[in-house]
């Protein structure tokens, strides 16, 4: 299955899915309803938040939260978290 997705290129288009999923899963609903946009490039994962209280929150958590994405995705997938 991974020869496939690397051939075909698919294989960064499943990654922002899964962490898409992840996102939602590990912030939960609350969060996730003033998620605007999330993007991955090379490790970077980026979400756009509406709130600038919440993103002022999490940025204080920004360690704590790829730990936990990475444990729920069970890769070390995401290196850094930028909140916009």
């Amino acid at each position: 299955m991974q020869q496939v997705l690397q051939k075909n290129k698919l294989a960064k288009g499943m990654h922002l899915l899964e962490v898409k999923s992840a996102w939602r899963e590990v912030m939960g609903e609350g969060i996730w309803t003033y998620t605007t946009d999330i993007k991955l490039n090379k490790g970077n994962l980026t979400v756009l938040l509406r709130s600038s209280t919440i993103r002022e929150e999490l940025s204080y958590k920004k360690e704590e939260i790829i730990k936990m994405m990475n444990t729920f995705l069970k890769t070390e997938l995401i290196k850094k978290i930028r909140l916009v």
